[in-house]
């Protein structure tokens, strides 16, 4: 929680602040005080021999790097569309709805696919898809429409993100025992809130100061508002695309069991952000 907590106040409060350092600080002393707490009981609630499980860490890292992406679409694309599209909150939700269609549509895909082929190379093409969605979406222009400028990259990145999704939750699973299910779900929690929490520091950083720099050079604020923009969906991109690469080195399974309900909770999720 510190570290979250950390990672989303830092672009407001300073990378370099007393208060930031602090808080890094304190997290890792937790951390690392709960590891070695951890290495010391004969009962641990984190036994760190799951992380041997070949390809586990693989398929936490991939969603914790693809997850740091996708969430920034949700963000940069509603304030592009509010500032400068100048969209209603009403509109820019109602805009979304294609998303969670598209989100169904590849996580109901994904799960017969990855029975035929594997879960590896379905989150690498998966990711690759979601990349080039968001990198469609670093283009968007200051005098831009929904349906030219948006939509197209707002559809291509959930079917990629879906099968992600889904072959990522399946591959964290692979060969972890059935008493440890339950550490396992947690570590792919963990990664997805960690990620976001990455990501939109990172990303919000990035975009503040391409803009302020932008601004400096007395253009329009919608021109630089949409730079910053920009930028950050570009980082964002390139983000997943390097998740497509650290997806190499996760298990490649083509058990399908876990995956019963990811359509519905990829649903979810998009309808909620």
């Amino acid at each position: 929680m510190l570290l979250v907590f950390a990672l989303i106040r830092a672009p407001l409060v300073g990378w370099g602040s007393v208060q930031t350092i602090l808080e890094l600080a304190g997290a890792a002393a937790v951390l690392t005080a709960f590891a070695l707490n951890e290495r010391r009981t004969n009962n641990p609630l984190f036994p760190f021999s799951i992380l041997r499980i070949k390809g586990l860490v693989a398929a936490n890292v991939t969603q914790l790097v693809a997850f740091a992406g996708f969430l920034a679409i949700f963000f940069f694309v509603t304030l592009y569309m509010q500032e400068v599209l100048h969209f209603s909150p009403i509109q820019a939700g109602v805009a979304y709805l294609p998303v969670t269609a598209a989100f169904v549509i590849s996580a109901g895909i994904a799960s017969p696919l990855i029975a035929r082929i594997g879960t590896r190379p379905v989150i690498v093409a998966g990711a690759l898809i979601a990349a080039a969605g968001i990198y469609l979406l670093s283009h968007v222009p200051v005098h831009g429409a929904y349906t030219s400028d948006v939509l197209p990259g707002l559809i291509t990145m959930p079917l990629g993100a879906g099968a992600v999704f889904v072959g990522v939750t399946i591959a964290a699973n692979d060969g972890v025992p059935a008493h440890q299910a339950g550490l396992a779900a947690g570590l792919l929690t963990a990664s997805r809130q960690v990620g976001s929490a990455l990501g939109l520091a990172i990303f919000s950083a990035v975009a503040t100061g391409r803009t302020q720099h932008v601004l400096a050079t007395r253009t329009p604020q919608a021109a630089a508002l949409t730079a910053g923009y920009q930028r950050a969906l570009l980082l964002a991109s390139i983000f997943v695309l390097a998740s497509a690469i650290i997806a190499l080195r996760s298990s490649h399974t083509r058990e399908t069991a876990p995956s019963a309900a990811i359509p519905a909770q990829v649903a979810t999720d998009a309808a909620g952000r």
